[in-house]
């Protein structure tokens, strides 16, 4: 991360804390791109048409406070600075979504805790920006996604999952996927279960779901152990193809061939 360049926005009312905190850039030679702002009304005006790495703000302001700039600002992490040491400040910063809140001394000390405090913000910011990027692909995949819990329990299914499977999202979670199966309720429209192992802990299996109306069809599935950090287990992923029509493709081809078949043993008979 040494090539990256941070842009910082600093509103500080106090022309010597402000000072301070551009002097403390320059000295540590931190890659920040700082702005600063006097005032609320001067900071508001800054981000209605710039953003932000980071916003770093005091908390009282000549003409409002920190909270105020938290509300101009949507996924931008604000910390809050303060003179004041009130807990119940603190609590109320976090409460409005502040990413952390610094205590002023007179020695200005705090200054030495901002670099890594803005390095963790920028970090947790992407890893949220990450995360969302994750959700919407999974969200707007065409096939049919759930996770379930060691227990078997679903946790989570994506929108192709409800528009397949005919469940709402708050009707599937929490229930056993059990009820995805049909179990050994096989018929002459339902063939036997395949299975291929793809590796260690992933398989592909084909197999006959049930939708939540009780219709059967044909499925593509193929899951994953989720594992946490430390190597430990902590879910399944299943993703799930509706094969059905390429199921009536292959009936229809192997039908052709049996006909055919017959075709020929027939007129090698008459032959």
């Amino acid at each position: 991360m040494k090539d990256i360049r941070h842009k910082i926005l600093l509103v500080e009312d106090n022309e010597l804390d402000r000072m301070a905190f551009t002097r403390s850039v320059q000295d540590q030679e931190l890659p920040y791109d700082c702005t600063t702002a006097c005032s609320l009304a001067e900071a508001l005006s800054i981000l209605s048409c710039e953003q932000f790495d980071v916003v770093i703000s005091d908390y009282s302001l000549g003409d409002g406070t920190a909270l105020d700039v938290l509300d101009a600002v949507k996924d931008t992490p604000v910390i809050i600075i303060t003179g004041a040491g009130d807990e119940a400040v603190a609590v109320n910063a976090w409460k409005a979504g502040a990413y952390d809140y610094l205590v002023k001394d007179v020695d200005r000390n705090y200054l030495k805790a901002v670099p890594i405090t803005i390095e963790n913000a920028v970090r947790q910011k992407k890893s949220k920006e990450q995360v969302q990027l994750l959700l919407g692909a999974i969200m707007s995949a065409a096939d049919s996604i759930y996770i379930t819990n060691l227990e078997d329990r679903i946790i989570f299914v994506n929108k192709a999952f409800c528009r397949t499977y005919g469940y709402e999202e708050e009707d599937i979670i929490g229930k056993n996927s059990n009820v995805l199966w049909i179990g050994k309720s096989q018929s002459k429209f339902t063939r036997s279960v395949f299975r291929t192992q793809i590796a260690v802990t992933d398989w592909e299996i084909g197999f006959y779901h049930r939708r939540k109306d009780g219709s059967l069809f044909a499925v593509s599935l193929s899951r994953s152990i989720i594992k946490d950090p430390g190597g430990k287990s902590v879910a399944v992923v299943g993703v799930v193809r509706d094969i059905s029509g390429l199921i009536l493709v292959e009936d229809k081809i192997k039908a052709l061939n049996k006909k055919l078949q017959e075709e020929s043993s027939l007129m090698s008979e008459l032959l």
